[in-house]
């Protein structure tokens, strides 16, 4: 019997994955359903086409936590639909954000589906089965490591791609997150630099500093990576510096329908 799933991809404390999140082919997220057998069943990519994507307006209205996530027909989510006869398991993944692929991650969650009992299809139950991925995206960044004198700077949002602000009023105060450096010289030595908010209103969620490099000229920096925590929701994100970040390998049927920007 033909059993439709609807699976929606969001970030922890943030948005669905909507645009801000997305490749060049508008592509947040690839979602696979597998069964027990390690067989993929079904497959797919979210679209998210435009900002409504990401949810409608009242998303981030407080809810009860045995209230369903806002979500309308605007919102990004992907239909998989498998053929049972009985009541099966699967294991559903999601990847993503696809916006910046060095920085997706993947969630998981076991499943039971029913035969003939669709989850997620109808308007009275639009919300579908949300899978969290928890993180926080570092992109965009910049860093002089060598000299008397070291700087850095990057954007770093929700997983979503929502923003950081200052204001305290805000969804996202930068008050609640932490950016620091991170090196290691050749002899074992770490040192910590913590990053500053750019209040630059022409720069949007960016972290930046400068700094004595206190690593001895012979002793020089040979790892790096910025490291960012929001300890209230326990969302973490990295990127490595030095050596430089390689994008990770996507197994086939991820590579089938992410298109890179």
């Amino acid at each position: 019997m033909k059993t439709t799933i609807l699976v929606r991809p969001a970030a922890r404390g943030g948005k669905y994955l909507g645009a801000d999140a997305a490749d060049g082919g508008q592509n947040s997220a690839i979602v696979v359903l597998w069964a027990e057998n390690q067989k993929i069943v079904a497959y797919g990519a979210t679209k998210a086409p435009n900002d409504e994507s990401a949810g409608p307006a009242n998303l981030l209205v407080p809810v009860s936590r045995t209230q369903p996530y806002a979500a309308d027909n605007s919102t990004v989510g992907i239909e998989l639909s498998v053929d049972i006869d009985s009541p099966t398991v699967y294991r559903l993944l999601v990847y993503g954000p696809l916006s910046h692929i060095d920085q997706a991650r993947t969630a998981e969650a076991e499943i039971t589906v029913l035969p003939g009992i669709d989850i997620g299809t109808t308007s009275a139950n639009p919300e579908g089965l949300v899978l969290e991925i928890p993180g926080l995206c570092i992109s965009g960044v910049q860093a002089e490591l060598d000299g008397a004198e070291i700087t850095c700077s990057a954007k770093v949002t929700m997983m979503c791609g929502c923003p950081i602000r200052a204001a305290d009023n805000w969804y996202w105060p930068q008050k609640d997150f932490t950016v620091q450096l991170v090196t290691l010289t050749k002899k074992g030595e770490q040192y910590i630099y913590p990053l500053i908010f750019n209040t630059d209103p022409n720069v949007i969620s960016s972290f930046i500093g400068q700094w004595i490099n206190q690593a001895r000229p012979d002793d020089p920096i040979v790892k790096a990576w910025l490291q960012a925590f929001q300890p209230s929701l326990g969302n973490q994100g990295t990127f490595q510096i030095r050596p430089a970040s390689l994008q990770p390998q996507l197994p086939e049927v991820l590579k089938s329908v992410y298109k890179p920007s």
